[in-house]
């Protein structure tokens, strides 16, 4: 699984990287300053230390990224920022890859303290190996506030951990709608707003998706995995009671209906689709410029910089239903797990903490990282500090985030049957119901084979 999800990992996770690029030394939980001032101790409930603190004592903390980042990226995510602020810890790292994936590790028991990824894809390895480890505990006696985070998040992890608390968010993304100014002023057609409803936006789409000049203008697309593993309705792909999948239900019907076959049917889109043997992507937006929008990761314009450089571009909000005003996506965030085996759980909620503080996520979020907090100043100061300070960043906080669907350790391998087949039933080559039928039966023979290893 880690090997896969090293190519669809969250870009919540993926944007750490830019933080030092993004201007910085890596120092971003202090902004360089260091010290008691810089991090806010006795200015946030997050920032008391117990006690007894952790924070001063000599530890030995080892991280291992499930999605497969080298040592390079982890340093620039997370090690360089963690050394500076715990100089008495010494802090190691484990790239997963063949040989050292976390199964792996823990049949050489070879112990590791922190692994990290987006929170779809940190529960197969993590409960399926075993190291598992309620965290509700540490969280009380460090202090750490928990009706400072966005709530769907905190709700959707204790679903994953039926009550207990196997991980926290460190930072957060969610879907938005970019588009390319560029094919709207060649075409004479208003850009979109924040607050379009779906059937708004497919009406705009109608007017871009037209031949001018010789080139086959689109008007709309989006990912499929990002978009229904968010999705809006909140509909998870296997029922957490039964562990059966949903995909027979009403629900998927009106979510690829709305996202996909709305346009997905046009002639043009369909031509394209069976060119390209899949759905047009942000390529098509930004190298080709034939299409217009497209729904992905709000942090693509960090983690695609080459792509976007090469567009006049900007965003507003998801598109939303018209019988659920305001409901965005589901949130995406970036997780941090404490194992069972971690030699110092104490220090391990300490980074937790640190980087948690409103103090960081106050820095990230000047870099483009959305925070996981609540917090209005935190939000306020959204990628100020960035290159591109001037998009419609209000476009991240125009809606609410949908309840964050159940995620089993099996969303990976669902998405993996389900992504090659969506394209020919977005574009009628498949009926709906029979596609749907089609996904339905793989993911059960898909589960029932997993649960016999």
């Amino acid at each position: 699984m880690s090997r896969k999800a090293g190519t669809i990992l969250t870009a919540s996770v993926m944007l750490l990287s830019v933080l030092t690029a993004c201007g910085g030394t890596g120092t971003v939980g202090d902004g360089g300053k260091g010290g008691k001032e810089a991090t806010g101790e006795g200015a946030s409930s997050n920032s008391q230390k117990p006690a007894e603190s952790a924070a001063d004592k000599p530890a030995e903390l080892v991280f291992h990224n499930l999605a497969g980042g080298a040592e390079e990226q982890f340093n620039q995510m997370f090690g360089n920022l963690i050394r500076q602020k715990f100089p008495n810890y010494t802090i190691k790292f484990i790239q997963s890859k063949p040989g050292s994936t976390l199964p792996e590790l823990v049949a050489l028991k070879e112990r590791v303290d922190i692994v990290y990824n987006s929170i779809e894809y940190i529960a197969e390895p993590l409960l399926g190996t075993g190291l598992e480890y309620d965290m509700t505990e540490l969280i009380k006696k460090h202090k750490v506030d928990l009706t400072r985070f966005e709530p769907t998040i905190i709700d959707g992890i204790r679903a994953i951990g039926s009550g207990k608390m196997y991980m926290l968010p460190i930072i957060n993304g969610r879907q938005v709608l970019f588009y390319n100014k560029g094919v709207f002023n060649k075409l004479g057609v208003p850009y979109p707003k924040n607050g379009m409803t779906w059937d708004e936006a497919f009406e705009l789409s109608k007017k871009l998706t037209r031949t001018e000049g010789g080139v086959n203008y689109l008007g709309l697309s989006a990912s499929p995995a990002h978009i229904l593993r968010t999705n809006q309705l909140s509909k998870p792909y296997l029922d957490p009671k039964t562990m059966k999948p949903t995909f027979l239900d009403e629900e998927w019907k009106k979510l690829l209906q709305t996202y996909f076959l709305s346009y997905g049917q046009n002639e043009s889109f369909a031509k394209r689709t069976a060119e390209l043997k899949r759905l047009p992507y942000y390529t098509e937006m930004t190298n080709t410029y034939e299409l217009a929008m497209f729904v992905f990761n709000s942090t693509f314009p960090w983690d695609g910089a080459v792509y976007v450089k090469n567009i006049d571009w900007d965003l507003v909000n998801m598109p939303t239903f018209k019988d659920k005003p305001k409901v965005g996506s589901q949130a995406s965030p970036g997780s941090f797990a404490i194992t069972s085996v971690a030699k110092d759980k104490d220090a391990a909620m300490e980074v937790i903490k640190f980087l948690t503080s409103d103090e960081t996520q106050a820095e990230y979020s000047k870099k483009g990282i959305m925070s996981v907090l609540k917090s209005d100043a935190v939000k306020k100061v959204f990628a100020t500090a960035s290159e591109h300070k001037d998009k419609n960043w209000s476009a991240l906080y125009y809606d609410d985030f949908a309840p964050l669907s159940y995620k089993s350790v099996y969303e990976l391998g669902i998405e993996g049957i389900y992504r090659p087949l969506i394209p020919d039933i977005a574009t009628g080559k498949v009926d709906l119901n029979t596609g749907l039928r089609n996904i339905q039966e793989l993911v059960e023979k898909y589960i029932a084979e997993q649960q016999k290893k």
